[in-house]
């Protein structure tokens, strides 16, 4: 099948929907059924209408995708797979993608916590900011006094709110108090700018510096004075025992300060990550202690790297922290490198701003990799072993190195675990060996064995062209775990190359390349005794050609587009559209081997895909004849309206309708006479329906595809509705009877037709409107005024009336 997707990018707002349509073609030769499918989203927030589609050959049908987002869902852009499959041959699939744009939808919510404080100077509130949206937003407070008496301060200033979170903004007011009177209430309005401006109320008791409930005391102090003198030295003792040291109350009481009983209005935070020494990797399932600077043993907080060696301890009060950090298979370190706390970094923690930490490094517990290599002759031997991937020239790769003993063994100590590393095993006159080696933390690695080979093995040859040797081509020969490489010359014997330092016996698989050209792979097996195996490789030009026609229902038209992509390849050009190359296209130079789609488009056309593979090593690198012929989105339907005797009907009455503004029209007289045409017909079902005065009608049904032209349609009427009769009472063999033909309102004033009888006293009127009534008179010439007799009759659509003998006497 052949199916594209639209649009390329679906816009789509949270708890709104989107539409996808997808056009399937059934470019097969049977009645083939889809089913389309949208990888990327949740099932249940995706419908499909309809659910399976059943197309004729050459039929083309669109599929509408209903997209539902819910309200939470994340401002993004991201790729969303439409599949569309074959029930008929499931492994037959054509797979679009469309991008999907969730736009940002900003609501901010505000609480103010408490609403009301009863205080002296000052009052600090809480403004609660919640984003209800999808995406973060920016919220800066500010706060509006109606008397423009009292100063604010925020802390933060502005806060970033993530989706579905919320953030706190101290706001403290502040003011002068009257000495005296009632408490003063004060009305404020708080808020913060985000995307929108969001308001609440708050409201400030202020007390007066002296109120009245003070000056009632001082009376009552002067009474009791005396008797708070009595009672002073017994409590003395009760007080000395019961009261609480001063440290601890403070300790007890912090809400903001490292290691504080509470949390925080606005907390700080502490971001980390772990990573191994060796393999320059994140560390999981370590362990990473924080400490209050005070007390290095009890850990205030604990928490675990997660799989990128990550790890956070947030809701922490200001002050200055230790961090410890372990593992299994690593060695214990303090923040700062160090292995002791005495020696360790503090790491400062502020109120509302989080502290991110450089990446810490960790070594691991060192264990010895042991092993043996087989060779004859161990002497010579030496085993290496190297940071696997180290591209960084400041870095030593090798770890350790060491030579074989007599007996072929080896041990390698104290390497740094974990890690991933590469072992090289080499010596004069063989070929280099080389094993991956894995370590996990603190676990030694036993039982590596290696066979070295002798490398005296040799493949030498040359590389051609087309047009003779080719130099600087890559020649790269690997047996699954060496690799050696060289360059054919560029001087000298042009073409030729030797790899050299094979190990024998075994198996490489030999790969040429040269840019502009395609690569040339073969297996070569270098046996026991064998040290040289000739080659010679013929390199392919990688570039090639595409070309070919499109028409529109056979003929060339303007503003048709081929689109071409592929690998790094992404042009387009337009068809020509005049002259004797009109419709024609073309691609050349481009990159082989490889596969293109191409995209035929443009000209109210319905888009369609060609897939072209270029393979320059089966001849298939110019490839011609790929011809198009694209349908419009909308057709013209043609067709003739034939009479009963099989000519062409003039002034008959066409309907084409599919269900609603039915199109209607007349037959042509001249010069193509009985023919029809509706233009401008989108794809669908129609209803065609032809008639003529006092014919039945004739239904047809048409399907229209956009994909095929539709077929000129041809309708054949009916007999047409006819009156017939027979005069008696005169002798039709002497004298001709005359009959007229009138409608029933004009009778006997005006007739429609006049007619003669024959010979047998016949006569008749053809093609009358039908249903219709009828009045038939008889008069004795065609210049009576009189009739002799009549007759009322009714015509039916398609059907000879038969009028009842008329009797008449001649004068």
């Amino acid at each position: 099948m052949r199916a594209l997707a639209w649009p390329e990018t679906v816009e789509v707002s949270p708890g709104d929907s989107g539409f996808i349509s997808v056009a399937i073609t059934n470019t097969s030769s049977v009645i083939d059924a889809y089913q389309v499918q949208v990888f990327g989203l949740d099932p249940t927030w995706v419908d499909i209408e309809p659910a399976r589609l059943s197309l004729f050959p050459g039929d083309t049908e669109s599929v509408s995708i209903n997209l539902r987002l819910p309200e939470d869902y994340p401002a993004s852009r991201r790729t969303l797979a439409v599949n569309v499959v074959s029930d008929d041959d499931p492994g037959s699939f054509a797979l679009s993608q469309v991008e999907l744009a969730v736009q940002p939808l900003t609501q901010t919510s505000l609480q103010i916590d408490p609403t009301m404080i009863t205080s002296g100077h000052s009052a600090t509130f809480g403004m609660v900011i919640g984003n209800i949206g999808n995406a973060a937003v920016t919220a800066t407070g500010f706060a509006v006094d109606p008397e423009d008496l009292a100063e604010f301060t925020f802390e933060p200033p502005h806060v970033v709110v993530p989706p579905g979170r919320e953030q706190i903004i101290q706001v403290t007011a502040s003011g002068g108090r009257s000495w005296f009177g009632p408490p003063r209430p004060r009305t404020f309005t708080m808020g913060v700018e985000a995307e929108t401006r969001v308001e609440a109320l708050a409201t400030w008791v202020q007390r007066p510096r002296i109120g009245r409930w003070l000056l009632t005391l001082l009376g009552l102090l002067t009474a009791a004075a005396v008797f708070a003198a009595v009672l002073s030295r017994s409590f003395d003792r009760v007080v000395d025992e019961a009261r609480v040291s001063n440290e601890l109350l403070d300790a007890a009481l912090s809400s903001d300060d490292a290691g504080g009983v509470e949390v925080p209005a606005n907390p700080g935070s502490v971001n980390g990550q772990l990573v191994s020494r060796t393999t320059g990797q994140g560390l999981s399932g370590a362990q990473a202690e924080l400490f209050v600077a005070s007390d290095d043993q009890n850990p205030f907080r604990t928490a675990a790297s997660d799989d990128e060696g990550r790890f956070t301890f947030s809701n922490l009060g200001a002050g200055k922290y230790l961090l410890r950090l372990s593992g299994a298979g690593v060695n214990e370190i303090w923040y700062g490198n160090t292995s002791t706390s005495a020696d360790s970094t503090q790491i400062p923690v502020e109120l509302g701003t989080p502290t991110d930490l450089e990446p810490i490094v960790i070594g691991g517990i060192p264990v010895p990799v042991e092993g043996a290599v087989a060779v004859d002759d161990p002497a010579g031997v030496t085993v290496t072993l190297i940071v696997a991937g180290q591209v960084d020239p400041s870095t030593d790769a090798v770890v350790a190195t060491v030579e074989v003993g007599p007996d072929g063994s080896f041990v390698l100590p104290d390497v740094p675990s974990p890690g991933e590393f590469e072992m090289v095993v080499s010596k004069p006159g063989f070929a280099t060996e080389t094993r991956p080696v894995v370590l996990e933390p603190g676990q030694p690695l036993e039982g590596v064995e290696v066979t070295l080979r002798p490398g005296n093995g040799i493949i030498d040859g040359s590389v051609t062209g087309p047009t003779g040797p080719l130099g600087g081509a890559t020649v790269v020969a690997t047996d699954g775990t060496e690799q050696i490489e060289t360059v054919s010359l560029t001087e000298g014997t042009v073409g030729s190359f030797t790899l050299r330092n094979l190990a024998v016996p075994g198996q490489y698989t030999v790969t040429v390349s040269r840019d502009g050209f395609a690569p040339e792979s073969r297996t070569i097996a270098l046996e026991e005794g064998q040290s040289s195996v000739p080659f010679t490789a013929r390199l392919l030009p990688a570039i090639g050609s595409i070309q070919g026609r499109a028409l529109i229902d056979g003929a060339p038209a303007r503003g048709l587009t081929v689109a071409i992509s592929g690998g790094e390849v992404n042009r387009t050009t337009a068809v020509l559209s005049q002259g004797t190359a009109a419709g024609t296209y073309s691609f050349f130079g481009l990159p082989a081997p490889a596969t293109y789609t191409l995209t035929f488009s443009g000209a109210g056309t319905i888009p369609q895909v060609r897939v072209i593979d270029l393979d320059p090593a089966s001849g298939n690198e110019n490839v011609g004849g790929v011809d198009v012929a694209l349908s419009e989105e909308r057709t013209t339907v043609r067709g003739l309206v034939l009479d009963v005797d099989g000519s062409p009907a003039s002034q008959a009455t066409v309907v084409f309708t599919a269900g609603i503004d039915p199109l209607t029209q007349l037959t042509a007289d001249e010069p193509e006479t009985g023919t029809f045409a509706f233009s401008g017909v989108a794809p669908g079902a129609y209803t065609l329906t032809a008639s003529r005065t006092g014919t039945e009608q004739v239904v047809i049904l048409v399907n229209v595809s956009a994909s095929t032209p539709t077929p000129a349609i041809t309708v054949q009427l009916g007999v047409a509705a006819s009156i017939t009769g027979i005069v008696d009472g005169f002798d039709p063999a002497l004298e001709n009877a005359t009959v007229r033909l009138f409608e029933p309102s004009l009778f006997p004033v005006q007739a429609l037709a006049e007619t003669q009888t024959d010979d047998t006293g016949s006569y008749s009127f053809l093609s009358l409107d039908a249903p219709a009534s009828y009045v038939v008179a008889v008069y004795a010439s065609t210049t009576a005024a009189d009739p002799l007799d009549s007759e009322v009759v009714r015509t039916e659509p398609g059907v000879p009336t038969l009028v009842p003998t008329i009797t008449v006497q001649f004068p």
